[in-house]
């Protein structure tokens, strides 16, 4: 072949092919999408055992104050023992801004407001306005145990759905 012939059989430069408007390959959008569902199922599951904890915590905590004062009958120490559970679940169940400055009747109202009675302001649950402070409590210790029982019910929708603890 002689220099002519070589140089006959040279083509035009033909420019690159136009890149396809989506760069990424279907695979990474595949794999992409299913990592992302993959973290957000992860992160919902480890807020429900986180919610989960905290019911299970106030449960263990109200048993273990029952169990307290099974073994030792203080009325006194019962009242004060389930006036600070109150608060430490109504800290986990519901925003601190709602809780800021509640004391005395405001504190029994909030708690009627959450049970959906008024088993605190015009029940057994009265003693908590005062009883802790007082020397001699006089309380009706099961009635209290029930009461606070039926109290975690109503807030558990609270506790499970995230708190603000």
């Amino acid at each position: 072949m002689t220099y002519q012939e070589l140089i006959s059989e040279l083509q035009d430069i033909s420019p690159p092919v136009e890149p396809a408007w989506w760069l990424i390959a279907p695979g990474y959008l595949i794999f992409s999408a299913i990592t992302a569902l993959l973290l957000a199922l992860l992160w919902i599951l480890l807020l429900r055992r986180r919610s989960r904890r905290k019911l299970n915590a106030a449960e263990f905590a109200l048993d273990r104050i029952r169990l307290v004062h099974a073994e030792n009958p203080d009325s006194q120490r019962l009242a004060r023992d389930l006036a600070r559970w109150l608060k430490q679940v109504s800290l986990l169940a519901f925003p601190h801004s709602q809780l800021e400055a509640v004391s005395g009747a405001g504190w029994l109202s909030f708690l009627d407001r959450t049970l959906g009675d008024t088993s605190f302001t015009r029940g057994d649950g009265k003693v908590f306005a005062d009883a802790v402070y007082r020397r001699q409590a006089h309380v009706n210790a099961e009635s209290l145990l029930l009461l606070c029982e039926r109290w975690l019910r109503a807030v558990k929708p609270q506790l499970l759905r995230g708190g603000h603890g």
